[in-house]
């Protein structure tokens, strides 16, 4: 059987046509990276003295399906501990979230607490903003206390900038316990965001 040569280097115009292949599908992928809207724990993003979380989406949709969609993931994927919305339309949707963060758990104590934060997603065509703000932490057993309370009873609480920017927050036996509170924190953002980017990009 015979074999035909191929030449090791390729030619000038083969290696224009390899280049042409390369950019075509590395493209997308290099696009695709641009789009990473994550936050990160040693960068809180911070407006007017308070922490403010805001991303803004760029698909090929309309208000009305920006909505369908962001309404269908608060209702089916979110999974918070709690959770209302406080108004829904085609312009906007904005609602008050409670998290449940176990941060560490052991046989000498569990260190978790709630969350509670405000969430606005704003709609037009080709965008959603999508802003998280206002705050407010509660070690476990004290919100507990209070949920079963018939009354309201004066709980110490922290802001988000008591917790994330001057690290105000303290526990016995835990180091930097706020440090580690804002990584929980900025991980539920990201999920957040990466959720509400895979249902805006499905087809």
């Amino acid at each position: 059987m015979f074999t035909r040569n191929i030449p090791i280097i390729p030619t000038k115009r083969g290696l224009i046509f390899t280049l042409c292949l390369l950019f075509i599908f590395l493209f997308p992928i290099i696009g695709y990276a641009q789009k990473n809207l994550n936050f990160s724990k040693d960068s809180i993003p911070v407006v007017d003295g308070k922490v403010v979380f805001s991303v803004t989406f760029e698909y090929d949709l309309d208000s009305k399906e920006f909505m369908k969609r962001s309404v269908a993931y608060l209702n089916g994927r979110l999974n918070p501990y709690s959770g209302a919305f406080l108004a829904s339309n085609r312009d906007s949707t904005v609602c008050r979230i409670t998290d449940y963060f176990e941060i560490d758990s052991n046989v000498a104590q569990l260190f978790a607490l709630y969350a509670t934060y405000s969430l606005r997603l704003d709609y037009e065509k080709g965008k959603c903003r999508l802003t998280i703000w206002d705050f407010i932490y509660m070690d476990k057993a004290y919100f507990e206390t209070q949920e079963a309370s018939d009354r309201k009873l004066n709980m110490p609480e922290y802001t988000g900038e008591d917790m994330m920017i001057r690290k105000s927050y303290t526990r016995l036996l835990k180091k930097d316990p706020s440090s580690q509170v804002t990584e929980a924190t900025v991980n539920r953002m990201n999920e957040i965001i990466d959720n509400l980017q895979l249902s805006f990009a499905r087809k």
